[in-house]
C-alpha cells in the first residue's frame, strides 16, 4: 500500500498542479464524489465555476456536480431577463460547455427552468410544451456534442421536498393541487429526456433524468411528500436522495439501520424500469454534517460519520454517494463556519479531502494493474470489496493525526 498523502493544515491551493497519481483516472464509477457548486470564496483569477472544475478534478474525481441556472448569470453581468430557456444560459455562460469538456465521466445537474414558469401555479397546455421543449433541446444539445465519448449527465432537482414543501417547512401539508402539479412537471422532463434519447443516433453517451427527494422519512410515517405521493406516478431514471436526515446519527450501526430502511423503501415507491446501467437506481446526493473550531470534537465527528456514510454507500450497492461539499457555504448565526468542506475559507485541505484523494489514488492504482494483468476491469464485487479494504486503510492512517490535532487544541 502506497504512502498515504496527508498533511492536515496544508495551505493554499494548487488548482492546476495533480498528483501525479491522479493524473489520469481510469474509465470506471468510483462510487464517491462531491458536490462543487460555487460559494462566496476562491483562490484564482478564475470564475467560481471553473475554479471548482479544476478542484474537483485535482483531488482525483471523476464526478463533477453543480448547477445551470439563470441565478447564475448575475455573476456574469447579465440579468435573468437575458434568457427564456436553460440553453440561453448556456450561451451566455460559455463556462458550461468547458467543464462539459473536462475529463468527467458523471455529470450531476441542478436544472429547473429559465423559461419563468412557476409550476405550483398550473401548467397549461402552451406552458408544457415551453418546458418539454427546453428539456428536449437540452437532452439533445448533450446527445449530439459528446456523442462517443463515453460520458453520463445526470438532469435533476434540488432537494425537490423543499420545493414541494417550501424551504425548511417539512410540518406543512402540500396541497392535492400542489402535489398534482408537481408530478405534471417532473413527468414532463422526463418525458422529455426519454424523448430525446429514442430520437437520437448517438452512441457511447447517456442522460438520464433523477428527482432528488428530502423528506423520506415523513412518507414512511405517512406524511405527504415526495417518495410517498410522486415518485409511483413519474416513470424516473433515478432518485437522488439528500440524506441529512437520516445520515448524521452518532454511529456506523444506527446510519446503517436507518439509511438501509429509507433507501429500501425509496426504491420501492419507483415504477419499474429496464435498461439502466447500476443495480440500483437511488444513490446518495447530499451527506456531510457540521464542525466547530471551537468544539475540536465536532471534527473527529465529522470525519468519522463522513467515512461512515462512504463505507455503507459502497456495502448498500449504491451507484454514487457525493459528498456534501468542496467549498463550504454554511454558517452560524455568528458568521462562523460551519465546515461543510473539503477546503475550507484559508485554502486548507481537510482531512475528508484527503480520505476522499487517497481512495481515488490506491483504487485507480488497483483498477490500472488489474487491467494490465487481466485485459479487463474486475468484476462490481471484486472492485466492492477493494474499495471497502481501501477505505478502512486510508481512514486508519488519516484518523490519528486528527486526533493528535485535538490533543494539541485541548
Amino acid at each position: 500500500m502506497k504512502k498515504i498523502f496527508f498533511l492536515l493544515c496544508i495551505t493554499g491551493i494548487s488548482v492546476f498542479g495533480q498528483n501525479e497519481n491522479l493524473a489520469s483516472m481510469e474509465d470506471y464509477n468510483f462510487i464517491l464524489g462531491t458536490n462543487s457548486f460555487p460559494t462566496k470564496y476562491q483562490f484564482t483569477n478564475y470564475t467560481k465555476l471553473i475554479e471548482q472544475a479544476k478542484q474537483t478534478k485535482a483531488l482525483g474525481s471523476n464526478i463533477f456536480k453543480t448547477t445551470i441556472s439563470e441565478k447564475k448569470l448575475k455573476d456574469y453581468g447579465y440579468k435573468p431577463k437575458d434568457v427564456d430557456n436553460i440553453m440561453d444560459v448556456l450561451d451566455l455562460i460559455p463556462d458550461y460547455q468547458k467543464i462539459f469538456n473536462m475529463d468527467f465521466k458523471y455529470f450531476f445537474f441542478w436544472v429547473h427552468t429559465a423559461t419563468k414558469i412557476k409550476w405550483k401555479n398550473g401548467i397549461s397546455k402552451q406552458q408544457e410544451k415551453r418546458l418539454y421543449k427546453e428539456i428536449f433541446n437540452f437532452t439533445s444539445f448533450l446527445l449530439k456534442e459528446y456523442n462517443n465519448t463515453g460520458k453520463t449527465f445526470f438532469i435533476g432537482n434540488w432537494e425537490g421536498d423543499w420545493l414541494l414543501h417550501g424551504e425548511g417547512n417539512k410540518k406543512s401539508n402540500p396541497s392535492k393541487e400542489t402535489v398534482a402539479n408537481m408530478t405534471k412537471w417532473l413527468q414532463i422532463r422526463q418525458r422529455a429526456i426519454a424523448d430525446a434519447k429514442n430520437k437520437s443516433k448517438s452512441k457511447n453517451v447517456n442522460v438520464y433524468y433523477y428527482i432528488e427527494v428530502n423528506l423520506a422519512l415523513k412518507g414512511m410515517d405517512g406524511g405527504t411528500c415526495i417518495t410517498k405521493d410522486i415518485l409511483p406516478n413519474v416513470d424516473v431514471d433515478f432518485v437522488s436522495y439528500s440524506s441529512y436526515e437520516s445520515s448524521k446519527k452518532k454511529d456506523y450501526q444506527t446510519n446503517k439501520k436507518v439509511l438501509t430502511k429509507v433507501l429500501d423503501y425509496i426504491e420501492s415507491q419507483l415504477k419499474p424500469k429496464k435498461g439502466l446501467p447500476f443495480k440500483r437506481r437511488v444513490f446518495i446526493g447530499e451527506y456531510g454534517g457540521h464542525a466547530f473550531d471551537d468544539r475540536p470534537q465536532t471534527h473527529l465527528r465529522q470525519f468519522d460519520n463522513v467515512k461512515d456514510i462512504m463505507q455503507i454507500s459502497i456495502e448498500e450497492d449504491l451507484p454514487f454517494a457525493l459528498h456534501w461539499q468542496l467549498y463550504n457555504n454554511e454558517y452560524a448565526k455568528n458568521g462562523k463556519s460551519k465546515h461543510m468542506s473539503l477546503i475550507n475559507e484559508e485554502g486548507k485541505k481537510r482531512p475528508m479531502y484527503f480520505l476522499h484523494q487517497n481512495y481515488y489514488i490506491q483504487l485507480n492504482d488497483y483498477l490500472k494493474n488489474y487491467k494490465q494483468q487481466n485485459k479487463t476491469y474486475p468484476s462490481q464485487t471484486d472492485f466492492k470489496n477493494k474499495a471497502l479494504e481501501v477505505l478502512d486503510i486510508v481512514y486508519s492512517e488519516i484518523r490519528p493525526t486528527i486526533l493528535a490535532s485535538i490533543t494539541e487544541k485541548n
